[in-house]
């Protein structure tokens, strides 16, 4: 039986993040800095979960040109409040520096719930901003 020595395609979106390799003399442009989020590009949808990257808002209100992060919704099954998980992580890459207001990332967090209809029974969640974990609730408002 002949088998075939092809390798198998994958989708890799990884990269290697180092201070090390960086090259200092070398321009990237001027720091652009975040005011705001939005969502980007729905990557998974399940009945359970929707994974979304995360676009940031520059201060001229254009979107950034590569994504900043990642968000997954979660919805928890039972009876008990709050009824969505949001976690995941945004980390503006270089030459953008995110600017905005921990209170006003909970507003841009609270309109995507809102968004996608995930805000029938509160929310909890768990974001990591530039490597500092933050967290917060907000229960349904009947």
């Amino acid at each position: 039986m002949d088998r075939k020595s092809t390798p198998r395609e994958r989708v890799v979106n990884l990269r290697a993040i180092g201070g090390s390799k960086r090259d200092s003399s070398k321009s990237e442009g001027p720091v652009q800095e975040i005011i705001g989020i939005a969502l980007g590009f729905r990557v998974v949808f399940t009945n359970e979960a929707e994974v979304w990257t995360v676009r940031g808002i520059t201060r001229d209100g254009s979107p950034s040109t590569e994504d900043i992060g990642e968000l997954t919704f979660i919805l928890l099954p039972g009876d008990v409040e709050p009824a969505t998980a949001v976690t995941g992580y945004i980390a503006p890459p270089s030459p953008y520096v995110l600017s905005v207001p921990e209170d006003v990332l909970r507003q841009h967090i609270r309109g995507m719930v809102v968004q996608l209809g995930y805000d029938l029974d509160g929310f909890y969640v768990s974001l990591g901003v530039g490597g500092k974990a933050s967290f917060f609730e907000e229960f349904g408002r009947h």
